[in-house]
């Protein structure tokens, strides 16, 4: 199969240019849920590469993202919650 082009591992790393990201920090509270937002749309609801970008996770040798999933959803999961409890200070009912 010659000619070949990959284009899963073209495309799967859209905003950073690192090609592992075991090495990256995870990002946590604030930092993540901002990233989160601010980035979403970026990643095309490839959800897998946006956590692996995050620091939960790292792109198979294809550049497939392999997505730490439960700590990057506790983590998120922790925010929304402060997030929501900080809301009902501001707004209670």
């Amino acid at each position: 199969m010659t000619g070949f082009k990959n284009r899963l591992r073209a495309n799967s790393n859209p905003i950073g240019d690192s090609g592992k990201i075991s090495s990256r920090k995870p990002l946590t509270g604030k930092d993540l849920a901002e990233y989160v937002t601010d980035n979403k749309s970026a990643f095309k609801k490839n959800g897998d590469a946006l956590c692996v970008e995050a620091g939960y996770g790292e792109y198979a040798t294809d550049g497939t993202p392999q997505c730490d999933f439960q700590p990057f959803v506790q983590e998120l999961g922790k925010v929304m919650d402060l997030e929501a409890d900080a809301r009902k200070k501001e707004n209670p009912e």
